[in-house]
């Protein structure tokens, strides 16, 4: 850019010579804690249903991810995405979060609520294949693991990571909301649904400056039209932290349409599955069944990110 400065202040000095070729774009080197995966690690794993300690494979390990994520019935194109995604997660969630160590005293747990989804019993050919044909395949972000989240399904855009996980914005910036359509695929129950919490419950979680309830409502939504913040008397809360102190598995998703107070209840108008940042596994399904390959898909939902084999 300086050298360009400097041609045009040259004025018509510069008119007769040809024009520089352009100069590549230096690429951009691996940080320290990718680097060293220069060969398949085996990592510690807590064991929920014995309290046991485990060592696994990583690859094997992403076996049982992607078994207990998705299953087999996906298309193999959308299996491998699933594939690259978590293993990047995974050793993100190891290098930046410190894994389950503070917890388990392990590198990770096969508890969802911990780490990551995890059942190898429910690993087949097809998901073996899938791994396998992405093995030691990441995403980097400026020489770094990418924060490559994933959830089962959105309306029309993912979430912005401040929607998501507002805790990682100075971590994951670069995960903003893109285009996506599978809901209209996903089951009948993530499309619309209505869920009813005991205003008391509400109130427990608001404080008392939020008053009788009777006011409450989206006072803040995000990029991707996702509810931010629930308000209610003087009182207001993030959404993301009222989700999870109701429980994620009971208010599914920040993609409120509605909140309001109803008799004994605050009710709940929303549709998708999930926190809503990075791969809508959904939407992944649909682009594989279209003829999009994993590369192509995973890009879509994270254009900001490299591709990098680790290993081989």
């Amino acid at each position: 850019m300086i050298l360009a400065l400097i041609m045009a202040a040259g004025g018509c000095q510069q008119a007769n010579k040809k024009p520089l070729p352009k100069t590549a774009k230096k690429p951009v080197s691996l940080s320290s804690e990718v680097v060293k995966y220069k060969s398949e690690p085996t990592f510690s794993i807590y064991r929920t249903a014995t309290g046991q300690k485990e060592n696994i494979k990583l690859e094997e390990y992403l076996k049982g991810v992607v078994a207990a994520e998705v299953g087999p019935k996906y298309p193999l194109e959308a299996l491998k995405a699933q594939a690259i995604v978590a293993r990047t997660m995974t050793l993100a969630l190891i290098e930046y979060e410190n894994g389950t160590r503070g917890k388990r005293g392990t590198d990770m747990s096969d508890s969802h609520t911990e780490f990551q989804e995890y059942d190898e019993k429910k690993i087949t050919p097809l998901i073996s294949k899938a791994v396998e044909q992405t093995r030691g395949q990441v995403l980097t972000y400026n020489g770094k693991f990418v924060y490559a989240l994933f959830h089962s399904a959105s309306k029309n855009k993912t979430a912005s990571i401040e929607e998501g996980f507002p805790n990682l914005k100075n971590k994951a910036g670069y995960l903003k909301p893109v285009p996506t359509n599978g809901l209209k695929y996903a089951p009948a129950k993530y499309r619309n649904w209505t869920v009813k919490i005991p205003s008391y419950e509400v109130k427990q979680i608001m404080g008392s400056q939020a008053g009788s309830l009777d006011d409450i409502k989206i006072s803040k939504r995000g990029p991707s039209g996702r509810a931010t913040s629930i308000s209610a008397g003087q009182a207001s809360i993030s959404a993301v932290d009222l989700r999870a102190k109701i429980g994620p598995d009971r208010l599914y998703s920040t993609a409120l349409t509605s909140v309001k107070s109803a008799g004994n209840n605050i009710v709940f108008t929303g549709s998708g599955w999930g926190h809503g940042v990075g791969m809508e596994q959904w939407g992944a399904n649909a682009m594989a069944k279209q003829g999009k390959n994993a590369k192509q898909i995973v890009m879509h939902y994270f254009p900001s990110a490299a591709w990098t084999t680790l290993y081989k």
